[in-house]
Formats: C-alpha cells, structure tokens, sequence
C-alpha cells in the first residue's frame, strides 16, 4: 500500500519532472553502467548526486516507488 502523499516519494517526482534522474546503487556510487547512460543522455554537465539510502522507503507502509 503506498500513502497518498508520501513526502520522499513525493520529492523525487518532482525532481525526476524537472530533469532528474534515478539511478540504482550503493554507498560506492551509482553503478557504472547506468553512469553510461547518464553521460549519453544528459552530457558532461555540472550537478550533484544523492545518496538515497532503501530503508527511506522501507517503512513498512508504502512501495518503492516506479522508476
């Protein structure tokens, strides 16, 4: 059951709208072949990575959202 509302899920959609993108991974980083397609999608520009770790979604409650 996801909540209506859910604040992180919430968050990422709207980033992802703006021009996000998720990415799986680990504390290592994102996986190196997902960095390919970032690269062939969105070029060699300037942004920030964000460590989002399972356990935010794990509540129990609600679902990982789509990707």
């Amino acid at each position: 059951m996801e909540l209506e509302g859910h604040p992180t899920h919430d968050l990422i959609e709207e980033l992802q709208r703006r021009g996000a993108l998720r990415l799986e991974g680990s504390t290592a980083g994102p996986d190196p072949e997902t960095l390919r397609f970032v690269h062939e999608r969105a070029g060699d520009i300037p942004g920030a990575w964000l460590f989002l770790p399972s356990q935010v979604y794990a509540t129990g409650f609600d679902e990982l959202p789509p990707q």
